[in-house]
This record gives C-alpha cells, sequence and structure tokens, in this order.
C-alpha cells in the first residue's frame, strides 16, 4: 500500500543516490562484518582495518565503493549508545578532491534498534521551539549519538552528535565552504533526518547542506514535517512501493496518525521486478534500493541484491 501523497515528487541525480547509497552500506557491513566476526572493538570504534576487510573483500564489491579510501579521508566514526555500551552506527569522511563532508549511518542491525523503531510515543522535538513531535525511540537514539575519533588517532575526539549539528566547524572547520551530504537507510534515515532538522536551525545554519535517506520511515508529526521541509531545501527520501516501513510509524489521535513523512520524496519499485525476492523483508533491504537505482541508472545487475548477509537475488 503507498500512502505518499503528502510527499511532493522530486527529481535526483541517480548517480549521486547510488554514491551515497554506497556510503551508508559501507557503514552497515562494517558493522555486520564486526558482529560476524565477534569483533567487539569493530562493533564498538572501528579502526581503518575494519573498513578495509569490507572494502577488499570479493564479496561486497557490488554494495561499496571500493576506492573509497583513495577518495575520502576518515575523519570520525559515530556511535550511539545501547544498553550503556557505543555501538558503531556511522561515519564522516571528506573527499579528498573536493574537501567535501560526507555523513553516514546505518540501519536498524541491533536488539536495542529493533526496541528504538517500536518506541513510538510522540516526544518533543527540542531543536524546533514549535513543540513538533517526533517518536521517542527515533530520537531517543539520535540524543544518545556521539561523535568520536579513530582508535588510533593522536587527538581525540568526543562529541555529542546533537552539539556537532548546532555547530558543525566545531569539529569539520571548513565546512562553511563546501557542501556537506547527510545520508542514512532506515532508522539511520531518521537520526540523518534528526541532524540535518538541527542543523538548519543551528550555528551553522547556512551551510551547503543535502540530505538522502533510503526506507525512511515517518520521522515526526505535521509540524515537524512542515517546520524540516521549510528549513531544508535538498532534501532526497528515496523509497521503494512495497516497502512498508515508509508508512510507519502509526500513533492515533483522534483516528488520525499523527505521523508525517517529510517532502520530496523519490519512488523505486520492485513490485514486479523478477531478480527481487517478493516480501517485505527484501523490500526494506538497502541492496534492493541500490540495485533499483542502479537498473534505473541504466546498470542492471541482480549480483547486488546479495550482500553476503541478505540474499534478495531470486535468481540465485
Amino acid at each position: 500500500m503507498e500512502t505518499q501523497s503528502q510527499s511532493q515528487s522530486v527529481a535526483i541525480s541517480l548517480s549521486e543516490a547510488i554514491k551515497y547509497a554506497k556510503l551508508v552500506d559501507l557503514a552497515d557491513l562494517v558493522f555486520k562484518l564486526a558482529v560476524k566476526n565477534s569483533d567487539t572493538n569493530a562493533q564498538q570504534n572501528p579502526s581503518i582495518l575494519a573498513y578495509r576487510n569490507v572494502l577488499k573483500s570479493k564479496t561486497y564489491q557490488l554494495q561499496v565503493d571500493t576506492n573509497f579510501e583513495l577518495q575520502y579521508k576518515l575523519l570520525y566514526n559515530i556511535q550511539t549508545m545501547e544498553n550503556g555500551s557505543p555501538v558503531f552506527y556511522g561515519f564522516i569522511a571528506q573527499n579528498k578532491s573536493t574537501n567535501d563532508y560526507v555523513i553516514t549511518f546505518r540501519g536498524t542491525e541491533t536488539i536495542s534498534e529493533i526496541g528504538s523503531d517500536d518506541y513510538i510515543v510522540p516526544t518533543t522535538f527540542n531543536e524546533f521551539n514549535n513543540n513538533a513531535q517526533v517518536p521517542a525511540g527515533f530520537y531517543d537514539l539520535y540524543e544518545s549519538a556521539v561523535v568520536t575519533s579513530l582508535p588510533h588517532d593522536t587527538n581525540q575526539v568526543s562529541v555529542p552528535l546533537k552539539n556537532v549539528a548546532a555547530n558543525p566547524v566545531s569539529i569539520m572547520p571548513d565546512v562553511q565552504k563546501v557542501l556537506t551530504v547527510v545520508a542514512g537507510h532506515s532508522l539511520g534515515a531518521t537520526i540523518a533526518t534528526y541532524f540535518a532538522a538541527a542543523v538548519s536551525i543551528g550555528q551553522d545554519k547556512d551551510i551547503d547542506l543535502s540530505i538522502y535517506t533510503f526506507a525512511s520511515p515517518m520521522t515526526g508529526d505535521k509540524t515537524f514535517s512542515d517546520t524540516f521541509n521549510s528549513n531544508v531545501g535538498r532534501s532526497q527520501r528515496v523509497y521503494n512501493v512495497p516497502d512498508n516501513v515508509p508508512n510507519l510509524p502509526q500513533w492515533f489521535i483522534n483516528g488520525k496518525n499523527i505521523y508525517t513523512q517529510v517532502a520530496k520524496a523519490y519512488k523505486v519499485d520492485s513490485t514486479n521486478d523478477s531478480n527481487v525476492v517478493s516480501g517485505a523483508g527484501c523490500a526494506h533491504q538497502l541492496p534492493v534500493y541500490q540495485y533499483l537505482l542502479e537498473k534505473l541508472n541504466g546498470n542492471t545487475n541482480p549480483g547486488i541484491l546479495n550482500d553476503g548477509f541478505t540474499d534478495c537475488n531470486s535468481g540465485s
């Protein structure tokens, strides 16, 4: 069921969307591989070696940008606090050629994060001053997030993500001169949305900011969405028609769901694609989104549907 009528249609650069989806998938695969290998350190604060293990593996060549290290300098990891312990959730990197920044947030992987998905009682988005309401589980995760140095960096940094949103120049000194792209998948898309929303009213609100989200749930009530839409001009939200997550969560007041999507949606559709395993599970997977975007961009390779962890390739 498609319930995206509240969203404006937007044209996007497919190549840009694919590029940032690959960077989000890198964060996701770094964490997944750390879990698979029972590498506690990499699950909390991965080193550059943990990234290289993904980038150099033949298993993940179609899902990530294998030239990441050549093109980007990895600056910081992003952690969330789950059950009192730090958990790796994304990264901040800087393009070596353009000096543009990219900030990524992976999707749901842990039991605690599933709890964040399910805790949908409304709470106030404190960064706005208009009583905008957002799902508490999403917002609690955002508020717990910390930007931290990589393990072996000489100058160690640990700053709450919300403080970075309020003042990005504090850890990204040239941010006012370049483009900053924030990207996330699923639960990570909500964190990306809150970060961009907070930046838009913060000390450095006039920075060149763009956001790409994939499979984002509804992030707030109409007040939140309207304020976000007014403040964040370059928002690209990609959703897959059979993926039900973009139609969630649902919190009813007077018979109406108070939560809405932010505007400017770009639709992809795996419904009748014979290469994609049908069903809600695969419809939500980031490799499926990547495959659909690649297909629209003229590159049909169903191999991308199997990332070594979830196989959504119906022919494999």
